[in-house]
């Protein structure tokens, strides 16, 4: 019998009473993920939250605007024994972005009284999807699958602050692959589409929840090959390339959300040991941190995108 909930999220207050040795200590980037393996993990909390362990091991998402400081994360083993410890964030370095829109996509800056009521519904929809996955329990293992069949290198555009006009800026918070349009754009774990529909910002667009919290957005589709309520399974086509809403040009826009963090979609497409971990030593921290801040601009010639 599990530990009852209530006192899962009570552990934050359990905390102020405890201290992390200095073993249990690990850095995160802005829009990164923390991990703590070398125990058999059962449940994870994190910001006040409890949830499952992703095959006995603990991930922490860190919101891509979370301010820099000192979280404290917690473990449950296996035999329910309770395991504190400190993430600590490290603000990333996003590069800023001039990308001026042409002027086909005008209607995207200057909205009529009509689209700006639209898109603020949108976004209410789209709320509802993120506040918590309808799962439980994850269905998913990491590294998750690819998005589509041949996936090329990514332009570092997670974070980017996108600037159209002095009046008009977009934060990215997914990534933008140049996979050519009419290929197909598979689910990258099993799960449920929990909505699929035409945005205005983000077009043809299909969001997927994976349990545990995660979901994943996949956006500006030429045609969707879901509907909300299908169960999908890991590589299963969800719909094709294309480059509708606010998007210059065909491309494949990958986003994920975790426990409503807004992450770097590359980071759990690589292997789980390339994050940053509670057993990391000095040395291993640093390396994995300076490589996370190796980031280059956007070209100005990539596909631009919005989320809205």
């Amino acid at each position: 019998m599990g530990i009852p909930k209530l006192a899962g999220m009570a552990f934050l207050a359990l905390a102020l009473c405890a201290s992390a040795s200095a073993a249990d200590v690990v850095t995160a980037q802005q829009g990164g993920v923390a991990r703590w393996s070398g125990m058999a993990a059962k449940e994870c909390g994190v910001y006040g939250k409890r949830y499952p362990a992703v095959d006995a091991v603990c991930y922490y998402p860190v919101d891509i605007q979370t301010a820099p400081g000192s979280h404290q994360i917690a473990l449950w083993d296996q035999d329910g024994k309770h395991h504190l410890g400190v993430l600590k964030v490290q603000k990333s370095d996003f590069p800023r972005v001039d990308m001026p829109l042409p002027e086909k996509l005008d209607r995207f800056l200057h909205m009529t009284p009509e689209d700006t009521a639209r898109a603020s519904k949108e976004r209410a929809e789209v709320a509802k999807v993120l506040a918590g996955s309808k799962e439980e329990a994850p269905r998913f293992s990491l590294p998750l699958g690819a998005p589509a069949a041949k996936l090329p290198k990514s332009e570092d555009d997670f974070g980017s602050e996108r600037v159209f006009d002095k009046d008009h800026t977009s934060l990215h918070s997914g990534r933008d692959y140049p996979v050519p349009a009419g290929n197909s754009v598979k689910a990258v774990a099993d799960g449920m589409v929990v909505l699929a529909a035409d945005h205005f910002f983000t077009g043809n667009a299909v969001y997927i929840d994976h349990g545990d919290g995660l979901v994943s957005m996949n956006f500006h589709l030429a045609s969707i090959a879901v509907n909300a309520g299908d169960q999908v399974k890991r590589g299963q086509t969800i719909g094709k390339i294309g480059g509708t809403g606010r998007a210059t040009g065909p491309h494949l826009h990958l986003g994920l959300r975790w426990l409503g963090k807004r992450i770097d979609p590359a980071l759990l497409l690589a292997k789980p040991t390339a994050l940053p971990a509670v057993s990391d030593s000095r040395e291993e921290a640093q390396q994995k941190i300076d490589k996370a801040e190796h980031r280059e601009p956007a070209e100005k010639d990539v596909p631009v995108d919005d989320e809205g």
